[in-house]
């Protein structure tokens, strides 16, 4: 099973809407929140969910949508109580290849504005996708 990471369409709306600068500044802070996300195992399940709660928004308006689902699920799990290990795991890796998909389209634009899609030797298409089998 693969999942997109990064959806190209939405980004390209968003520049539209707001201008390219402005977001590549959205860009810029959200890649640096990603790098840090879900870090520290002494946390309660409380700030987990806080930190998921404030991600989803951000991730679903910037095309992480798969992202943004995992979010969701570990702020749904945090609020019910239940264990968090799982998910906290799902969500890093997931986290993880968020990031890598997002450098690699940021760069690739920085490098061709113009550039309607991220070609595959950058590691990421219109849709990336991350590999099957975690």
């Amino acid at each position: 099973m693969s999942l997109t990471l990064v959806n190209r369409d939405t980004l390209d709306e968003l520049a539209a809407v707001i201008g390219p600068d402005k977001l590549t500044r959205i860009l810029e802070r959200f890649l640096l929140c990603l790098a840090t996300a879900f870090e520290g195992t002494e946390r309660g399940a409380a700030d987990y969910g806080r930190e998921a709660h404030t991600l989803v928004s951000m991730a679903g308006m910037l095309g992480c949508d798969a992202f943004s689902r995992a979010c969701r699920d570990l702020e749904e799990t945090a609020q019910a109580g239940d264990d968090l290990t799982d998910r906290l795991a799902d969500v890093g890796h997931l986290r993880d290849h968020t990031l890598v998909a997002l450098q690699a389209l940021k760069a690739a634009v920085e490098a061709d504005p113009d550039q309607p899609t991220v070609t595959a030797s950058s590691g990421a298409s219109k849709s990336r996708t991350a590999p099957s089998g975690g």
